[in-house]
């Protein structure tokens, strides 16, 4: 499966260099936006100094934390992920299954959106920026802490949607579902803590949004308990799984274009 990623990362640049207006300016708008969360989080405290127990440079690594999953959600699938709908609606779905390879591996990877790329180098370095603004100095085990926990957020995020889009083989028009699940991620972007204790405990450990940004950024910040890192595991590992099994539930229930 590698050798085929590395063919869809050549096709992907190749496809991004044919239209390199469009590339660059998909750049200056991804570098936009991260210089206006930055801009918006310093405009906030200039009011506070914190907000919930986050002081700036916190919240800094918080916001791009959470910015790194997002991105490479969008970079890596989401595209890809995005169009199931469509190629169960249109049979073209049938040319994926006859393909010698993992279905939702190939209906997860087969395009690459590059220019995501750099809303990641940005993001990372607003973390940098935030561990410097908030007098941090994290030890080498609270590095390798923050990493798993991101990999795990990304996990999560990528499970959760995939098995949305599963959905699609019995309901072909699930965009507005989709407009919900995307609407109810961006509030990782926000710290957990500005939550009443319900939501919060939803957030955690019903719908994992804190380990997309919140728990990630805890780790950075020395304050994370271990069991925390834990159930990040489990979640990421669990829906991991729920969403393979549920992938190869239904496509049992998919009857091809003839069908």
């Amino acid at each position: 499966m590698w050798r085929l990623y590395r063919v869809f990362v050549r096709n992907s640049l190749v496809r991004e260099m044919e239209f390199r207006a469009n590339f660059f300016a998909s750049l200056a708008t991804i570098i936009g936006w991260l210089l206006y969360y930055v801009a918006l989080i310093r405009i906030i405290f200039l009011n506070t100094e914190s907000v919930a127990g986050w002081s700036e440079g916190e919240t800094l690594i918080l916001v791009g934390s959470f910015t790194i999953i997002w991105a490479l959600l969008n970079g890596l699938c989401y595209d890809n992920l995005s169009e199931l709908p469509l190629q169960i609606q249109k049979g073209t779905f049938d040319l994926v299954l006859t393909k010698p390879v993992d279905s939702q591996f190939f209906s997860s990877t087969r395009r690459l959106a590059l220019p995501e790329l750099a809303r990641v180098v940005g993001s990372v370095l607003v973390v940098l920026y935030g561990v410097q603004a908030a007098g941090l100095r994290p030890s080498s085990g609270q590095v390798v802490l923050y990493l798993l926990l991101m990999v795990c957020g990304l996990v999560i995020l990528y499970s959760i949607y995939a098995i949305l889009m599963t959905v699609a083989f019995w309901l072909v028009r699930i965009q507005n579902l989709d407009v919900v699940l995307w609407s109810t991620v961006t509030i990782a972007r926000y710290p957990i803590d500005i939550f009443s204790r319900v939501p919060r405990f939803l957030f955690t450990f019903i719908v994992p949004l804190a380990f997309l940004s919140t728990v990630p950024a805890r780790a950075l910040r020395g304050i994370l308990d271990a069991p925390m890192v834990a159930v990040g595991v489990l979640f990421a590992v669990g829906l991991a799984v729920a969403s393979r099994l549920f992938w190869r539930f239904a496509l049992r229930f998919y009857s091809s274009a003839g069908g």
